[in-house]
């Protein structure tokens, strides 16, 4: 088969679906984030009624009250710890659980909760019933987020590594979206809760069109299919007919679940081959039964073998001897003659194993994250302005130096693996890069961070803090994906998915060891 006889990604759509879907992932939470000021605000303590401020006996010392006052905290470790644990239970359960019903399910979950959030910018309520309602849903988010995370991760491990890319890409321009939107909010004026409901229909809006977007995926055949002339010019009993149909098989197996009714029935519809094609003499017997299929995994098998030709080449034997250990056959399937090979049983798929082999990435991804949370933002939003005191650069400062910066400059980081994706997998320098990082933590510390007890102003200047994040941000989205590209690719096929979900609680694991060790690190400024 040549190489425009292959499945393509025809007009880049796979790639800005996976580019919504990231989009999809992160940038609900961070309007959820961005809206801070509006939560607290709502904690307050009412007013009594000769106008002062109903202080209790538990409230804090510069006059907020205990919710406003532990709103943060609380919503740190009510968004990490759920984070964790389901990130943990995806990696272990995303094999009995179709993964259809993850992703739009997550995805669903957390429109309804956002949809909630909305409606209650505009419902009067107390201070403590909110704080509780509120929690939960951080819980709700952060939960089912974690599910979705790790099973989009996994999904693109299934592909080439490129396509890791635009879901990294798409969750770092949701923090830049989020604080394009903070800055116009702080700009035009408007009341709080006016711009914290303008955020939460806005995260309703792309979450509906991130499970557009996947539920469009499985059509996209249709793109990557044969076009007008073409498929007249295939060889019948193509020899990679019958390995994409083998290793399609082999991927439905390993994930040990058969396709609804539905799918099968829209399988029917896509799968309607060219009257002139024939197929291998053996496979057309009525009696021998046909393995069932899934729309997403039928497109999934076709576009695994546009990689395969991506170089408008046939396979290399050593890609055939990989393909082969892939097969389970199918006991009661003939196979055409071509592909016939000695039997090799599939290893189950065992997630410690996988960790063997993804040991480095896994952990340099952890590093990553664990470096960047611990310091932004706990230690970052604390750096005062020197240049010109009281003027509007000092209210626009930490908008723009600290959260508009760092995403654009993380955003910039995951999108450059496109590109390019230096170092190697296997080289050395990538978790030396990764280690590096550390670095990052006394350079933060030394600026001018405000209050301080113990470390000296060393970088005092705004420009040394613009450049210091600018590195530190670029390091962040760049060595976390390409950490999360190469992790996948360490593995068998069959393995991919479980590896993706394997980095994905790595990452997860990274955030909440941040989260843990930013109060450590904050203390000791």
């Amino acid at each position: 088969m040549t190489a425009i006889n292959a499945p393509q990604d025809k007009y880049n759509a796979v790639w800005v679906i996976f580019f919504i879907m990231g989009l999809g992932t992160l940038l609900p939470w961070n309007f959820f984030i961005t809206a801070t000021m509006y939560f607290t605000d709502r904690l307050k303590d009412p007013p009594l009624p000769n106008g002062t401020a109903n202080a209790t006996e538990g409230g804090v010392r510069d006059g907020r009250s205990v919710l406003e006052a532990k709103f943060s905290s609380t919503m740190t470790l009510c968004a990490m710890v759920p984070l964790l644990i389901f990130t943990c239970l995806n990696s272990f359960i995303h094999q009995k659980i179709p993964q259809k019903l993850r992703i739009v399910g997550s995805l669903s979950v957390i429109f309804g909760v956002f949809l909630i959030t909305a409606t209650l910018v505009k419902v009067e309520m107390a201070p403590l019933p909110f704080f509780v309602i509120t929690m939960m849903k951080i819980v709700c988010i952060n939960s089912f987020g974690a599910v979705l995370q790790g099973s989009l991760f996994g999904l693109a491990g299934l592909l080439p590594a490129s396509y890791t890319t635009p879901i990294m890409s798409g969750q770092g321009l949701a923090g830049t979206f989020a604080a394009v939107s903070m800055i116009c909010a702080i700009a035009s004026g408007s009341p709080r809760k006016d711009s914290a409901f303008g955020y939460f229909t806005t995260a309703c809006v792309v979450i509906l069109l991130a499970i557009a977007s996947y539920l469009a995926l499985p059509k996209l055949r249709r793109l990557h299919g044969r076009t007008d002339g073409v498929c007249s010019a295939r060889p019948s009993g193509s020899v990679f007919r019958a390995q994409r149909n083998e290793f399609f098989q082999n991927y439905l197996e390993s994930n040990g679940t058969k396709p609804s009714s539905d799918e099968e029935n829209k399988m029917d519809l896509l799968k309607k081959e060219n009257p002139t094609e024939t197929r291998p003499v053996d496979t057309l017997a009525d009696e021998v039964p046909r393995p069932a299929v899934s729309v997403i995994n039928i497109f999934k098998q076709e576009f695994f073998q546009n990689y395969l030709e991506s170089n408008g080449t046939k396979p290399s034997s050593d890609e055939e001897n990989k393909m082969d250990l892939l097969k389970k056959e199918n006991p009661t399937e003939t196979r055409p003659v071509d592909t016939l090979a000695d039997e090799v049983p599939r290893p189950a798929v065992s997630v410690i194993n996988i960790f063997k082999q993804i040991w480095v990435m896994a952990l340099s991804v952890c590093c990553i994250f664990a470096i960047t949370i611990g310091i932004f933002p706990t230690v970052t939003v604390d750096v005062k302005s020197i240049v010109e005191p009281g003027s509007k650069w000092e209210e626009y400062f930490i908008p723009v130096s600290c959260f508009l910066v760092f995403n654009v400059m993380d955003w910039a980081g995951r999108s450059l693996t496109a590109v390019c994706m230096w170092p190697g997998r296997d080289s050395v320098w990538l978790p030396v890069l990764v280690i590096l990082r550390v670095v990052f933590v006394p350079l933060f510390a030394l600026c001018n961070v405000q209050p301080r007890n113990y470390m000296p102003v060393v970088f005092e200047h705004d420009a040394w803090y613009i450049l210091f994040m600018v590195l530190f941000a670029f390091s962040n989205g760049y060595l976390a994906s390409l950490c999360m590209c190469f992790g996948p690719k360490k593995v068998p096929t069959h393995e991919a998915e479980t590896a993706g979900a394997v980095m994905a609680f790595f990452l997860s694991l990274g955030l909440a060891l941040g989260a843990a060790i930013s109060f450590a690190i904050r203390a000791l400024v």
